[in-house]
């Protein structure tokens, strides 16, 4: 059976301190992932689901966090493989890209030098940069 994979809590965290505000199905709350049952957070105003816990998060799939960068922050991660290197990601910002162009690529982050074990975790890489380092 094929699972959607969500962000870790961490990476959830950075979200929400750069201002993701997207209604999920999952939250992280006391940094474990639990089904939100069709309700939504709205960080930017306070409202929560669960308001005895203090860490709180929303848990967006890792194409919705991509997706997020792409639409707020003009950041586009693509994840590919290569025979010698493994996983890997490449991050381009569209708001500085003029021309499809792989000279133009912004920035080229393996976390290791073999690259990564999977498509999911050189995913989850790109989003945490983008978090970390350029938004």
């Amino acid at each position: 059976m094929i699972t959607e994979d969500y962000v870790s809590s961490e990476t959830a965290k950075l979200l929400k301190e750069k201002g993701f505000d997207v209604e999920c199905d999952y939250l992280y709350i006391d940094w474990k992932l639990v089904k939100a049952q069709g309700y939504a957070c709205n960080w930017n105003y306070g409202e929560t689901l669960f308001t005895d816990y203090k860490n709180e998060c929303s848990a967006p799939t890792l194409q919705m966090a991509m997706k997020w960068l792409r639409e707020a922050h003009n950041l586009h991660c693509s994840v590919d493989y290569d025979y010698v290197l493994g996983w890997y990601c490449q991050i381009t910002s569209l708001k500085e890209t003029v021309e499809y162009d792989y000279e133009e690529m912004k920035h080229y982050h393996p976390d290791k030098d073999n690259g990564f074990s999977s498509s999911e975790e050189a995913c989850e890489s790109a989003i945490k940069y983008c978090l970390e380092n350029l938004i």
